[in-house]
């Protein structure tokens, strides 16, 4: 019966996963159906032609390893959303998987800015991984137990 009061801490949480669930579903999204849609721009042979990537696994394949990636992440997202998973009536795992597959893509996006000498880009895949970290930290940590201190109803 206790599970059916409102419990702010519950309310909180569930605010703060269905945040997290939709900045990763908005960021592979917009990144992955912009790369669909549109194809390889001009400028990425300038930026990887002379790099290794050129040779192996080539310039196209390289786009669209990437491209799918983003949107393996945005299909992740998205059955975490439908399965109402912030809501914490279910396990996390989609949510979870999201965070932990966000991290390969980061990590391929930083190499690529790394390859090509764009250290502040590389900088910030490296603070996008680093918040997604928190996020998977955030994720999960243990639901607050029922009457924690922000639980308990006001004085007036």
């Amino acid at each position: 019966m206790d599970s059916m009061i409102f419990q702010p801490s519950q309310f909180l949480r569930a605010g703060a996963l269905l945040a997290i669930n939709l900045v990763y579903l908005m960021i592979w999204g917009f990144a992955g159906i912009g790369k669909l849609m549109n194809g390889v721009p001009p400028w990425f042979a300038d930026k990887f032609g002379g790099t290794f990537l050129a040779t192996f696994p080539g310039l196209g394949a390289t786009f669209w390893v990437l491209t799918l990636s983003e949107l393996a992440g945005f299909a992740a997202a998205v059955a975490a959303l439908a399965r109402l998973e912030f809501l914490g009536r279910r396990s996390l795992l989609l949510l979870a998987g999201t965070l932990v597959w966000s991290l390969f893509v980061f990590l391929q996006l930083g190499f690529g800015q790394w390859l090509t000498s764009e250290f502040n880009g590389a900088f910030q895949q490296f603070m996008y991984g680093s918040g997604t970290v928190v996020a998977l930290l955030f994720v999960n940590s243990p639901a607050p137990a029922v009457g924690t201190p922000c639980d308990e109803p006001q004085k007036s």
